[in-house]
């Protein structure tokens, strides 16, 4: 887990789909410690953007 990362970049609860949108693929590129939720990746789909693979995290 990057922690760092995770410190810096603090989703609020509640926060709105864009938002999450936009947290969970920065979270994908640079820590990837977990999957991406349903809800988000559903989003993604629906709004035609690629869902980034967990496994393709850089090893940083």
């Amino acid at each position: 887990m990057n922690a760092e990362w995770h410190d810096a970049h603090v989703l609020g609860q509640g926060a709105p789909m864009d938002a999450r949108v936009t947290w969970h693929l920065a979270h994908a590129q640079e820590c990837g410690c977990r999957d991406i939720p349903r809800t988000v990746r559903e989003e993604l789909e629906r709004r035609g953007v690629e869902v980034p693979d967990r496994t393709a995290v850089n090893d940083g």
